[in-house]
């Protein structure tokens, strides 16, 4: 089989050189200028391909995969020192796929995700009170065990299994077996395509090449020995499941040790190798122009199973690649807490000042706090890892977030006002008891939903490639989606808390502890009263450290997930809150079909876009922003939730400025903060790049748990970015 052998072409570019070295330069360059076009070899194997018949879904999935994947020509870019690629249709313009914009389509799109059978749960959905998105999605698989078991030894223990079992169990150890078997296959393809080429190449790469070959017929067949090694077998494995890479820094480091320490590789090198790794996560997984970053997810930081500090020269080293190749994906997230080395979120702030919008933060405490509530071992719980926006996860074991679907807090909040104002009104824990009565039935329809969908995922769909990389799917001989997960959670993230909370803290004041009844204060709102709409919104808002508001949101989002946690399905051992908008922006989808709320938004305006309160209405600083988040529970939104702090460009112009922010992510750490994001781009040069998006390509921007492209969005998303900045957080006003 010939390898395809493509030479990167440098290209002029405005922005800061990409790569920290040569090699790396020219491979990043033409990682940040491909085409993203579909994998055309890869869909003519599948599309003339017939299983043979009569088998069941997994090993007709098993059959396809080993037909296909041991065929893919080997791609081979010059100066790579991580292969492995598919080739791309070169007959076409690169596909659209995932332009992120702000659109109601998605309500209505999730909305057939609902019960057919229950028309009172589709109805709540069509009206955007919830949007069921689907069974299983983001993942974290055990990449950190199969660089150190190997394909060969998965393969044996499956044919072990296969001759222990029958039925379905015995089919999918066979099944099993078989994609590991074509997985090794697949890299002897590649050791066949270097050993070939270093007879033609110069004498700078023959060496290189025999190496590279080397590897290629070792892993990911055994288990890895060397940090290369290691890389090289990630990276095969990243080819068939992709999504989040889990916690590398931690799983790689004994690699990386003992090659320092036999002297079988420099810290230098080391780098280089983890800017191959990079280029290739951000270059070669996508087909169509996917303009969001979380659809590759990385971990960084956190601590070890005993509770030990995690961060490791290797975290520095991730660090110092993702800066200096300068590429869109993958979303990186610190994980934080109070022994986290000053350095390490230093390097983080010099990232971000130097125009990255990568890495993000993320505070361990609440997060292993509401694990553990649901259930989940410490052990298993300390070694959480994010995919998708900032979706939490199990790595190797499960707990994979969709998420299954979003919760509308804000129109849960009016309708349940709206109707406990048609009953007559009461008291404010009479108003209370009727939140929770609406939040319990919204709990209960999440539930029935997460069966539902879950059934019909059962019906065909395997995941086969992404149980192929989950031992504990073999010890249980069952794919991913018949219960080969350790753990199981249903994940549904909610939307509007900050508007929900203002909401339930204006009909307080208003109405339950005034004059006017709330029937006539929602009377006035829907009529478009001019004056209604100054009152509500010179009332105290969430994101400005108002206790009486802050509290009112930790009560409502501690009633949420406390209704949630007291459910659980067939294969879920229970159901968890989290609070994103997602790469569906359902802030904005949300906003669009809402009437006028009593938080004082108008008819069609969008949600907050993120728990730090809503656009314009944190006027009282960050710090103020970071007391009112950490009046909330965060162990309450364990599924993972997104807070965007705007910051000046001024706030890291100066060593004492960068100084000032690592405070202010070790004071959010410290108080109880989960998810935090920082963006840092004023209004001005987004309304210049909305004007001339040539001349300011590249320019990326933190949106809603995903990084993005400013000049490759929608306009409705540019819009409502720049109403985001024009309140901005500044530290310099405090």
């Amino acid at each position: 089989m010939a390898a395809t052998l493509l030479e990167p072409t440098p290209t002029s570019e405005t922005l800061p050189l990409r790569g920290s070295m040569p090699r790396t330069h020219l491979l990043a360059t033409d990682a940040a200028n491909r085409d993203f076009r579909v994998f055309i070899e890869q869909a003519e194997l599948h599309g003339r391909y017939t299983p043979p018949e009569g088998l069941p879904f997994i090993l007709q999935d098993a059959h396809a995969f080993a037909h296909v994947h041991p065929r893919l020509t080997p791609v081979i870019r010059d100066g790579e020192l991580i292969v492995g690629a598919r080739i791309r249709d070169t007959s076409s313009e690169a596909g659209r796929g995932w332009i992120p914009d702000g659109s109601d389509h998605y309500i209505e799109r999730f909305a057939q995700n609902a019960p057919a059978d229950r028309p009172d749960i589709r109805a709540m959905a069509q009206r955007g009170l919830i949007s069921p998105q689907g069974s299983l999605n983001h993942k974290v698989v055990d990449y950190a065990g199969f660089v150190r078991t190997g394909s060969a030894a998965l393969a044996r223990r499956a044919r072990k299994l296969a001759a222990a079992r029958d039925g379905d169990e015995r089919d999918f150890a066979i099944a099993f077996a078989m994609g590991h078997d074509a997985m090794i296959e697949h890299a002897s393809t590649y050791a066949d395509a270097c050993r070939k080429r270093a007879k033609s190449a110069g004498p700078e790469y023959t060496d290189e090449l025999l190496e590279i070959a080397r590897i290629c017929e070792k892993v990911p067949a055994q288990p890895a020995e060397t940090f290369h090694e290691a890389l090289q077998g990630l990276w095969f494995a990243y080819m068939v499941a992709g999504d989040a890479t889990g916690r590398p820094d931690v799983y790689l480091n004994d690699f990386y040790q003992s090659d320092l320490a036999a002297g079988r590789i420099t810290r230098e090198r080391a780098q280089e190798l983890i800017e191959c790794l990079m280029i290739k996560i951000h270059g070669d997984t996508m087909e169509g122009l996917i303009n969001v970053s979380s659809v590759q997810t990385m971990t960084l930081g956190g601590v070890h199973p005993d509770g030990s500090d995690a961060t490791n020269d290797l975290t520095r080293l991730f660090l110092s690649a993702i800066h200096n190749v300068r590429l869109l994906r993958p979303t990186v997230y610190i994980r934080c807490h109070e022994n986290t080395p000053e350095d390490v979120l230093t390097q983080a702030i010099d990232m971000l000042g130097d125009g990255l919008t990568e890495p993000n933060f993320y505070g361990d405490r609440p997060i292993i706090e509401g694990l553990t509530r649901v259930g989940i071992p410490l052990e298993e719980a300390r070694n959480f890892a994010l995919s998708g926006c900032t979706e939490v996860v199990s790595p190797g074991l499960g707990n994979w977030g969709a998420p299954n679907g979003w919760i509308n807090l804000a129109l849960i909040v009016d309708e349940a006002l709206r109707d406990f104002a048609r009953e007559g009104g009461g008291d404010s824990e009479a108003m209370w008891n009727a939140i929770e009565r609406h939040i319990d039935n919204v709990a209960e329809a999440c539930r029935i939903n997460n069966i539902w969908c879950d059934e019909k995922c059962q019906e065909r769909d395997t995941r086969f490639t992404a149980s192929l990389l989950m031992p504990v799917c073999l010890e249980r001989c069952r794919d991913i989606n018949h219960g080969g997960a350790a753990t199981h959670l249903g994940q549904w993230e909610g939307m509007g808390l900050p508007n929900a909370a203002e909401m339930i803290f204006a009909a307080t004041k208003l109405a339950v502890e005034a004059d006017e009844s709330l029937a006539s204060l929602f009377a006035r709102l829907d009529a478009g009263d001019a004056d209604i709409f100054r009152q509500l919104r010179n009332l105290p808002k969430f994101g400005n450290d108002h206790p009486e508001v802050d509290q009112v949101g930790n009560r409502l989002v501690t009633m949420m997930s406390g209704s949630l946690e007291r459910r659980k399905t067939p294969i879920r051992s229970a159901l968890v809150l989290g609070h994103l908008a997602g790469g569906e922006n359902m802030h904005i989808a949300y906003g669009l079909v809402m009437g006028p709320t009593l938080d004082g938004r108008a008819r069609g305006d969008t949600l907050a876009d993120s728990l730090a309160g809503s656009q314009g209405r944190t006027t009282a600083g960050p710090t103020a922003v970071i007391q009112s988040l950490c009046k909330l529970d965060h162990s309450r939104m364990a599924a993972g939730n997104v807070s965007t702090l705007r910051l000046n460009p001024s706030d890291f112009a100066t060593p004492a400025g960068k100084k000032n922010v690592v405070a202010l992510i070790r004071a959010f750490v410290a108080m109880g903060g989960s998810q935090l994001q920082l963006n840092m781009i004023d209004a001005e040069t987004l309304r210049a790049a909305q004007a001339d998006p040539d001349s300011y390509r590249g320019l990326l921007v933190r949106v809603a748990g995903y990084s993005s492209d400013f000049t490759q969005m929608g306009k409705c998303l540019q819009d409502e970015i720049i109403a985001r900045t024009e309140g901005l957080d500044v530290m310099s006003n405090e």
